[in-house]
This record gives structure tokens, C-alpha cells and sequence, in this order.
């Protein structure tokens, strides 16, 4: 019973992490990811703004010249080692730029799942929990 608790807490969470990121995007925020599966994921549960992939090589130049035409970037990169390089990288670079950065979904992510999802892409498997579910 506890289980089947705590996985309607987390199913709600992730709703309102969607309708968050939504209304970000709507207002003019960039998301941005690493690769390719993890905007498949995003949108499979609800993610409907524009998304930046940092898949390659010199994609945080594209990224930084990119930004500037947002209101900010939400930095959404991945929970793992490598995940934490590139977000600093990032970071790093737009603050130079005197670009804003939102680290907090993000930090949201991890604290919703409690660890459980290390790569954006891992959240595709809550797909059929959020589908037909209203996230706006």
C-alpha cells in the first residue's frame, strides 16, 4: 500500500514538473537536454516547448549564440557524472554571457524520483501513467 502511495505522489510530481516546464517554455524560457532519446521522453509525457540538444561537440557555442534569444535557459541535462560536467560547462558559459539559467527543475527531478531517474531519457517509462492525463 505504502508503494502504491508513493508512486501516485511521484506520477503527480512529474505532472506538475511538465505544467512548470510548459508554462516556462510558453513564457519564453529554452529548455535544453543532451541528446536526442531525452526530447522523445519529454515530449512522450507531456513536454510540448522547443528543446535544445547538446549531442555533439561545439553545440555549447550553438547554445550560448541560441540563448540569447530567450528570456532564459532552463538547464535540464542529465543526473549522472557526465550530466554534471556538461551542466557546469553550460552554466559557466551563458553566466558569461550574462545569460539567466534555471537549474531548478533539475533539482526538482532528482528529488521527485529520489535518484531513480539518472538520464532524462529514463522518464519515457512514466509515459503511459501521464498519457490522457491533462498537463497544461
Amino acid at each position: 500500500m505504502k508503494r502504491h502511495e508513493i508512486d501516485h505522489q511521484l506520477i503527480d510530481s512529474l505532472v506538475i514538473l511538465v505544467k512548470n516546464l510548459n508554462d516556462e517554455s510558453r513564457a519564453g524560457a529554452l529548455v535544453v537536454v543532451e541528446g536526442k532519446r531525452d526530447v522523445e521522453a519529454l515530449k512522450a509525457i507531456g513536454f510540448e516547448g522547443e528543446v535544445f540538444t547538446l549531442s555533439h561537440r561545439g553545440k555549447l557555442v550553438e547554445l550560448v549564440s541560441d540563448a540569447e534569444r530567450y528570456r532564459k535557459t532552463i538547464l535540464l541535462l542529465d543526473l549522472d557524472h557526465k550530466g554534471r560536467i556538461l551542466t557546469k560547462k553550460a552554466a559557466l558559459l551563458l553566466q558569461q554571457k550574462k545569460n539567466r539559467i534555471d537549474l531548478r527543475f533539475r533539482k526538482e527531478l532528482a528529488s521527485i524520483t529520489r535518484g531513480r531517474v539518472k538520464h532524462v531519457e529514463e522518464l519515457g517509462r512514466y509515459r503511459d501513467y501521464l498519457r490522457g492525463l491533462r498537463i497544461d
